[in-house]
C-alpha cells in the first residue's frame, strides 16, 4: 500500500520490496494439493506490485538459518547492505499511511552520508520508535561483516541493528524545511488534550504509523465492543482515529484486494 501511494505521488525514488528467497524457489501448488494460502497471496501481491506500481522485487537469504524446512529462519534489513547498486535506502516501519512524501524525499536526498541512521529519541509515550525510520548506505564489505557477526548470534532482531554502528547518525523527527513531523503514531490520539487540532495532526505529518496500544493492527476486523473500548475520549481525536482506520481498510481493499482479517486472540 505504501509503495502504491509513492507511485501515485510520482516518487522519484526507486521502490524496492525485499522478500525471502525461498518464496521464489518454492514450487507452486499443483492441482489438487493444499498450498499455503498466505504464501499464494504474498506472491500475487508481489506480482501486482511489480506490474502496477513499478516495484523492484529483491530476494534475500536469511541471516540466521533455522531448520531444513526453513522454520526459524531469521531475515534482516542487514541484507539491504548487499544492494550495491543503491547509494542509500530509506526504510519505513509498517503498517502506516503516507500523507506527504516530500519530507521523506528530502531526507533521502540531502541527509549527510552515514552507514546507518535512525530517528532521534522522541517524546516519551508518543508511540514513535527510533527504528520506525531507518536510513542505510549499501556496502558489500559492511554486508559481509554484518552477516558474519549476526550468524554467530542465537537470536537477532532489526531493532538491535544500531548496536553494530556505535557512531550511527540520528535523524531529526521533524523536517527542518517544513516543520512537518516525519512520523506520527495513531496511538497518540488516546492522550490528546482539549485543544487537539485534527487537521494539523494529519496534514502536518509525512507518515502515520498504526502503533496503537489498544488495537492489534489496522489489518484486523476486531469485535465491535473491542473497537468501542479503544476509541479516544476526545471527540475530535475519535473522529480522526475512526477516519484513519477506515481509510486504511479502504486502501487495503483497493490496492491489495484484501478484506480485513478476523482477529483471533
Amino acid at each position: 500500500m505504501i509503495l502504491a501511494e509513492l507511485q501515485k505521488l510520482k516518487s522519484p525514488a526507486r521502490r524496492i520490496l525485499l522478500f525471502p528467497q525461498a518464496w521464489a524457489v518454492e514450487k507452486k501448488t499443483k492441482k489438487g494439493e493444499i498450498g499455503d494460502p498466505f504464501l499464494d497471496s504474498s506472491r500475487r501481491l508481489m506480482r501486482l506490485a511489480a506490474r502496477r506500481y513499478g516495484v523492484e522485487l529483491r530476494p534475500i537469504s536469511p541471516v540466521i538459518r533455522g531448520g531444513e524446512d526453513g522454520q526459524g529462519d531469521v531475515y534482516s534489513l542487514a541484507s539491504a547492505y548487499a544492494l550495491a547498486d543503491l547509494d542509500r535506502a530509506l526504510v519505513l516501519e509498517t503498517p502506516g499511511l503516507i500523507v506527504d512524501a516530500s519530507p521523506l524525499y528530502a531526507m533521502l536526498a540531502f541527509t549527510e552520508d552515514a552507514p546507518f541512521a535512525l530517528l532521534e529519541d522522541t517524546v516519551g509515550g508518543d508511540g514513535v520508535e527510533n527504528h520506525d525510520l531507518i536510513m542505510l548506505q549499501p556496502n558489500l564489505e559492511v554486508h559481509g561483516e554484518l552477516k558474519n557477526e549476526i550468524a554467530t548470534l542465537e537470536a537477532f532482531n532489526d531493532t538491535n541493528l544500531a548496536a553494530f554502528f556505535p557512531d550511527h547518525l540520528l535523524l531529526s523527527p521533524t523536517s527542518s524545511s517544513t516543520s512537518t513531523n516525519l512520523i506520527r503514531s495513531i496511538g497518540t490520539l488516546h492522550t490528546t488534550l482539549s485543544d487537539f487540532n485534527a487537521s494539523a495532526f494529519v496534514h502536518d505529518t509525512s507518515y502515520i504509523r498504526f502503533a496503537d496500544p489498544k488495537l492489534p493492527g489496522p489489518e484486523y476486523d476486531v469485535p465491535w465492543s473491542m473497537k468501542v473500548d479503544a476509541r479516544p475520549e476526545n471527540k475530535d481525536a475519535d473522529w480522526t482515529w475512526t477516519k484513519l482506520y477506515g481509510q486504511f481498510a479502504k486502501e487495503r481493499k483497493a490496492v491489495c484486494g484484501l478484506d480485513l482479517e478476523t482477529w483471533r486472540p
